[in-house]
């Protein structure tokens, strides 16, 4: 707290204000506006463990990833109550980030020197091993520059081959390669995940002309230029919607049932469902049961007998998608 602030009181009622207005802006992705409501709270020692999350979320999102970084060890060395949760999101980053190598490193130490709770052990050993192969990759695919090796892998590499070029090529143009590439997004045989990378490029570069995409008997013609990104589609939104009371509650939560619903979409990308109120509410119900599964939320509770028919069929449906995406990552 600043030395003027030192005999001043923060109100209940303002504490309340300012955190409501944090999480309001959160949701509008009004993140700079976050920080500055944030900062208010800090000065007066009133922010609350859920609040320094979502200053971190803030971070992310605004791509300040080395403040994030830094936030986090401070609050994985202060707050060991919540230790392995922002230690999760800390190992997020990093992997966001491509900083595989500080990654893989700091999990063998911990693995070697801690006993990870079980509700967080599947998934940082998702990380360490995506990371590795990604590690792994990276120094065999570095001097690759043409076209032609990442066609050769479209037909016959293995994910991490066909990701790591895809990569590489979607930081130049896509029109010289246009031609070349789109006969693959209605390839039966090519990963529905490099798909969704191969389209997003094509957005990022507003092609304009319709492209074939082909996803689980699904075909159909777009037009990237038109396409909106996997979590702005209508029916995305409106899921993300139907949630936002856990992220007024629980925004760490919020933030986990959000990546399962992204990797959900992910997949699946370009074809959603339009939004209707069951099937909105429906999914969203699948992603937050399977959220508190995976966190071990409820411990002991089956969510498939708490789900309704519809629900349960949404949750084998995620379920098998994730076990495609984390599968053909972790080859």
């Amino acid at each position: 707290m600043s030395d003027d602030k030192q005999d001043v009181v923060m109100f209940p009622g303002w504490r309340k204000e300012l955190e409501n207005k944090t999480y309001e802006a959160i949701q509008k992705k009004y993140y700079e506006e976050a920080l500055l409501h944030i900062k208010k709270l800090e000065d007066f020692n009133e922010a609350s463990h859920d609040i320094i999350t979502a200053k971190v979320i803030a971070y992310v999102e605004l791509a300040r990833y080395d403040e994030a970084i830094s936030l986090c060890r401070r609050l994985m060395r202060e707050d060991q109550d919540h230790y392995y949760k922002y230690l999760h999101i800390y190992l997020t980053i990093l992997f966001q980030t491509s900083q595989y190598q500080d990654l893989i490193e700091l999990l063998d130490e911990i693995f070697e020197t801690e006993t990870v709770p079980f509700e967080y052990q599947d998934a940082f050993q998702q990380l360490y091993d995506v990371s590795a192969d990604m590690r792994a990759s990276a120094s065999e695919t570095e001097s690759v520059e043409h076209i032609n090796h990442f066609i050769e892998a479209l037909e016959n590499g293995n994910f991490q081959e066909q990701w790591k070029l895809l990569s590489y090529h979607r930081k130049h143009e896509v029109d010289p390669y246009l031609e070349m590439v789109k006969p693959y997004l209605s390839d039966t045989r090519l990963n529905p995940v490099i798909k969704t990378g191969i389209l997003q490029w094509f957005m990022e570069e507003k092609v304009e002309e319709a492209v074939e995409v082909e996803k689980f008997g699904e075909s159909d013609h777009v037009r990237p230029v038109e396409l909106n990104d996997v979590l702005d589609t209508s029916f995305a939104k409106s899921v993300i919607h139907y949630l936002e009371d856990v992220e007024q509650n629980d925004p760490t939560l919020f933030e986990f049932l959000k990546q399962i619903l992204y990797r959900y979409l992910y997949i699946k990308f370009p074809f959603a469902p339009q939004p209707t109120q069951n099937n909105v509410t429906d999914l969203g119900e699948a992603v937050l049961l399977l959220a508190q599964q995976y966190l071990q939320l409820n411990e002991g509770v089956d969510k498939h007998q708490e789900a309704t028919p519809e629900q349960q069929e949404w949750m084998k449906d995620i379920e098998r998608l994730e076990k495609i995406y984390f599968s053909q990552i972790g080859e």
